[in-house]
């Protein structure tokens, strides 16, 4: 189904986006891989052209409107198309809302929800344009329920998955497709650093999922039309009907935050348990 597609990827050196890389590698698609970090998007370009995979490595600032124009003008001379865009990068600072710094504040905002838009605006007008396309935007349960001690994250994938199922609507009689992709906590080196705050107790309720698992679903999203896929659905489904009642859902979250606190223990424990056995 994805040979000759083109995949236009962002984060793809992160745990989710190599991950992903890899699955839509192994369909046959022509990936077209960016990051910030270039010596790990080297890496993994390397790696996936060495299993003879058709890759273009591109270093891309989401949050700079001219790298978008860039990115796309040099994919559009090398291939002609764009048939997917993935929009994965993000990140997290955990931290008290009154102790967040305003730079820490402005990185989150700019890379998870600017960094979202600046790439739909760019990417629609090329879809449009040439008749076809899918956008895939990434946002995380912590979309659909309030995440205590990381408002910002919270705030920022909220507003992707309002933004990016406002396109689907506005888009719905069109030949582009929107949809999001919310996944419960993902075992990626995000979370290990998530781990060391205290605050980020409701991104350790339960197992993480696995990247590939959510890769899995990023692929389903591709293949299928869509507004939103929830990963996993059970969770998903879950968080929707606890957001329906949020009385009920707030009266839990003492609950919720024991658990939390409680894996974070755990988790800490073994992680030490590993570095002393080293």
């Amino acid at each position: 189904m994805f040979k000759e597609k083109i995949i236009v990827m962002t984060g793809a050196a992160g745990g989710i986006g190599s991950a992903t890389a890899r699955l839509f590698a192994q369909q046959g698609a022509t990936l077209v891989l960016t990051d910030i970090a270039s010596e790990k998007l080297k890496e993994l370009g390397e790696d996936l052209k060495n299993s003879g995979a058709q890759t273009l490595q591109v270093e891309h600032n989401v949050t700079d409107p001219e790298s978008w124009q860039s990115l796309l003008e040099r994919v559009k001379k090398e291939y002609g198309k764009i048939d997917v865009l993935l929009n994965i990068a993000g990140v997290v600072q955990p931290g008290a809302a009154d102790r967040v710094t305003l730079d820490e504040v402005q990185h989150q905002v700019s890379i998870n929800l600017l960094g979202t838009i600046y790439g739909c605006r760019a990417v629609l007008s090329v879809m449009k344009k040439q008749g076809f396309g899918k956008i895939i935007n990434i946002a995380s349960l912590g979309s659909i329920v309030p995440m205590p001690g990381e408002a910002i994250y919270c705030a920022t994938k909220y507003a992707v998955r309002g933004y990016s199922l406002a396109l689907h609507a506005e888009y719905h009689n069109s030949p582009v497709e929107i949809t999001v992709v919310c996944p419960d906590s993902v075992d990626t080196p995000q979370l290990d650093y998530e781990l060391l705050h205290d605050e980020a107790v409701l991104s350790f309720i339960g197992e993480p999922l696995k990247p590939e698992k959510v890769a899995k679903g990023i692929l389903k999203a591709a293949r299928k039309k869509k507004p939103e896929i929830l990963i996993p659905a059970g969770m998903g489904f879950i968080c929707r009907i606890g957001m329906a009642f949020p009385r009920i859902f707030f009266s839990l979250v003492p609950l919720l935050e024991k658990m939390g606190r409680k894996t974070i223990r755990k988790r800490r424990e073994k992680k030490k348990q590993k570095e002393d056995g080293n």
